[in-house]
């Protein structure tokens, strides 16, 4: 990555915890949905970006390790590992329910976020 492309995945975090923070904190119509299924799909986004901040490795690899992580932390809830009475944060980071829609998020997200990185983040000034 550029010198002068390394700006944009740190405003692409940026605006994933901003576009967060207004998700935790919306509360009306559909809020279950939408704080879940799109703070899904942010977390991936920022993640990868995180990443390529970084950075490490290419934009594949990028996208391939985040994907393990997002799905991996879903298969961990199927273990219930977070249970009711557990702190506020692990249920934010962890999650407690294991939902198969999230994986639908997490795939939206990675494929949000690979786009981001290879086309946005990555390419050269002279292929934009």
């Amino acid at each position: 990555m550029t010198p002068m492309r390394r700006w944009r995945p740190g405003l692409t975090a940026v605006v994933c915890l901003v576009l967060a923070a207004g998700v935790l904190s919306y509360r009306g119509p559909g809020a279950w949905w939408i704080r879940g299924f799109t703070g899904d799909v942010l977390v991936v986004i920022f993640g990868v970006s995180l990443m390529a901040l970084v950075p490490l490795g290419r934009w594949p690899h990028r996208a391939a390790a985040m994907g393990l992580i997002a799905v991996g932390t879903e298969c961990l809830q199927l273990l219930q590992l977070v249970g009711p009475d557990a702190h506020w944060f692990w249920h934010l980071t962890l999650g407690s329910t294991f939902d198969p829609l999230d994986l639908l998020a997490y795939a939206i997200g990675l494929a949000v976020a690979a786009g981001l990185d290879h086309r946005w983040w990555g390419r050269p000034p002279e292929a934009t």
